[in-house]
C-alpha cells in the first residue's frame, strides 16, 4: 500500500469542503494503492467521494499537476465530459509546499473489459474528436504536444541506449554526460536509461523515417495526450468521460488518435483501430489526415517489449508481453507501409 497523503494536504482538501464536511477514508485508485486518492467525504449524513491529485516525486511532477488544472478548466468551460476541478494549490501555500488538485470523481468505470464490441470504439474515437473540436493555441499550462504521453520520450532513450551500449568502456562515461546534459537527468537516470533495452530493427527503421519526414503543420486543438481506455470512464457501451488530463496540451488531433488506435490494437487486436477511427471520422464530420504518420508516433512512444501492458486474445484471455510486442509491431509495421 502506498503511503497516504499527508496530514497537510488533506487538512487543505477537508477546509476547501466547508465545516460541515469531513474526510471518512482515503483511498488509492490504482490496484497498488497508489495515487490519484479517492477521499470519501462525509456531509450532512451523506457520504460522496471526490478525487485528490498531488505531486509524487520522482513521477508526477508539479507541472503535471499544473496542467491538469488548466485541462479541467478548458473542458468545464466547452462543456466536455470531464472532471470539474474544485479546488487547487499550485503554490502548495496550505499544502506544506505539494501542489495539489481535488475533482469531482464520475460515474462508470474504467476497468478494461476482456473484449469490446465495434460500438465501444466507435464511441472511444467520437469522445476524443469532441475534444479536438475546441482550437487550442498552445500556452504555458497547455504546451504543444507533438506525441501521446509527451513527459516520455522512449525513441530518444533508445537512440541513447544504443549508442551506449555499443560504445567502449572508455567512451561510456562521455555518453552518459551527454545525455545528462542533454536531458538535465541525474547520474542515476541517465544510467537507467544507457542500460536498457537498446532498439530493434523495426523500431530504428520507423524512428528513422519519421525523423525524416516533417511533423504535419495544421491548427492545433485541445487534446487530452493520454487516451487510452483506462483514462475513460464506461457505462456499459458508452463512454461517459475522459479522465487523467495532466498530459493535455494543444496539438495536432494524430497525437490522440494515434495513440488511441495504438492502445486499441495492442488491448484488442489489429482490427480495432479502423472501428476508432470511424467513430472519430464521424464525429468530427471530416477526414482523419496523416493517419499513418501518427500511428507510428504513437507506437514508437513505447518501451521496446510491452511488460506490463494490457491485452487480450479473441477469448478475452490476457495475452503475455511476447503478444502483446508482437501487436505493437504489426501496428507499426502497417503504419510505415501506409506512409
Amino acid at each position: 500500500m502506498a503511503d497516504r497523503p499527508d496530514a497537510a494536504v488533506l487538512r487543505w482538501a477537508a477546509g476547501t469542503l466547508g465545516a460541515d464536511a469531513a474526510i471518512v477514508a482515503v483511498d488509492g485508485l490504482h490496484a497498488d494503492g497508489s495515487d490519484p486518492w479517492r477521499l470519501t467525504v462525509e456531509r450532512g449524513g451523506q457520504a460522496s467521494g471526490i478525487v485528490l491529485r498531488l505531486v509524487v516525486p520522482g513521477r508526477i511532477g508539479r507541472e503535471l499537476i499544473v496542467t491538469g488544472a488548466a485541462a479541467l478548466r478548458v473542458a468545464e468551460e466547452h462543456g466536455l465530459a470531464a472532471p470539474r476541478l474544485i479546488a487547487s494549490d499550485l503554490g502548495g501555500r496550505s499544502t506544506g509546499g505539494v501542489a495539489a488538485t481535488l475533482e469531482t470523481a464520475l460515474p462508470g468505470s474504467s476497468a478494461l473489459p476482456g473484449t469490446v464490441t465495434a460500438v465501444c470504439l466507435e464511441e472511444a474515437g467520437a469522445a476524443i474528436a469532441r475534444v479536438h473540436a475546441i482550437p487550442l493555441e498552445p500556452q504555458a499550462d497547455l504546451p504543444l504536444r507533438t506525441r501521446p504521453t509527451q513527459v516520455d520520450d522512449r525513441a530518444m532513450e533508445r537512440r541513447w541506449a544504443t549508442l551506449y551500449q555499443a560504445s567502449t568502456d572508455v567512451q561510456k562515461p562521455a555518453v552518459v554526460a551527454a545525455l545528462r546534459e542533454l536531458t538535465g537527468w541525474g547520474e542515476d537516470a541517465a544510467l537507467r536509461v544507457a542500460a536498457g533495452a537498446p532498439s530493434t530493427p523495426l523500431l530504428q527503421l520507423a524512428d528513422e523515417r519519421i525523423r525524416e519526414i516533417p511533423r504535419p503543420q495544421v491548427r492545433t486543438v485541445f487534446v487530452h495526450g493520454d487516451v487510452w481506455w483506462g483514462n475513460m470512464r464506461w457505462d456499459g457501451e458508452t463512454c461517459l468521460a475522459l479522465i487523467d488530463w495532466k498530459t493535455a496540451g494543444a496539438g495536432d488531433p494524430g497525437v490522440d488518435l494515434g495513440e488511441l488506435r495504438m492502445q486499441m490494437a495492442i488491448q484488442y487486436g489489429l482490427d480495432a483501430p479502423a472501428h476508432v477511427l470511424d467513430g472519430w471520422e464521424r464525429q468530427a464530420g471530416r477526414t482523419a489526415a496523416n493517419v499513418p504518420y501518427w500511428d507510428a508516433v504513437a507506437a514508437l512512444n513505447t518501451p521496446v517489449t510491452m511488460d506490463g501492458w494490457p491485452g487480450f486474445d479473441t477469448n478475452g484471455q490476457p495475452l503475455d508481453a511476447p503478444a502483446i510486442t508482437a501487436r505493437r509491431d504489426a501496428f507499426l509495421r502497417g503504419a510505415l507501409d501506409a506512409l
